[in-house]
């Protein structure tokens, strides 16, 4: 696995919903785009309702150009 670049935070409420998800395209929503990332790398679980995605700058950039799809799902 490569060295991870780019960290993504999360943070959730006490009910277990995304609350904020870095680097969120513009237009989705932190659910939306925690939903998409959980389905295609692996997320970190962290204490006080946290979570971290990790992965390549290269990774982001082909994620955020796909994103337009998480629309297209909901």
């Amino acid at each position: 696995m490569p060295i991870a670049e780019v960290v993504l935070q999360v943070r959730y409420d006490p009910k277990g919903l995304c609350t904020f998800c870095g680097e969120a395209p513009e237009g989705v929503g932190a659910q939306e785009w925690y939903d998409y990332l959980s389905h295609r790398v692996p997320i970190h679980s962290l204490s006080g309702g946290r979570a971290a995605f990790y992965m390549s700058h290269d990774e982001l950039a082909r994620f955020k150009t796909m994103a337009p799809d998480v629309k297209a799902d909901a």
